[in-house]
């Protein structure tokens, strides 16, 4: 099984993030913020993240440049969320070349599955 974060400012889908995770036997910490992010992934060993790129008016981009940084293992466990898919990033071009898949919202919960099984046969390997 494997040890996911998901970072969100929306409270509902963490909670259902949190429902259908656990319900399969993975372990998932949320945070709402970048900070509390930061802080879960320097305290917990994460398999893989899920991370919404707009957090209010922080940036899940930013997040990942501080994973790149610090837990660089854990980067290419990196899946993108957005209720924007078409939107801008920052200045860092189109999501399809960020080098990390994207969800769309509203995603259906089936779509972390296969993210979650992939992160949980490395960290088992």
């Amino acid at each position: 099984m494997a040890t996911v974060l998901y970072v969100d400012d929306e409270a509902g889908i963490r909670r259902a993030v949190v429902a259908w995770l656990t319900r399969r036997g993975h372990t998932v910490h949320v945070a709402a913020t970048l900070g509390d992010a930061r802080e879960l992934l320097r305290s917990q060993s994460i398999d893989g993240a899920f991370v919404d790129l707009w957090l209010g008016a922080e940036s899940g981009l930013d997040l990942q440049d501080w994973i790149d940084e610090h837990r660089p293992e854990l980067s290419p466990n990196v899946v993108f969320v957005t209720g924007d898919p078409g939107g801008d990033t920052a200045g860092r071009g189109p999501l399809v070349d960020l080098g990390h898949p994207v969800l769309a919202k509203p995603f259906d919960l089936q779509q972390l599955d296969q993210f979650v099984a992939a992160w949980s046969n490395s960290s088992s390997a």
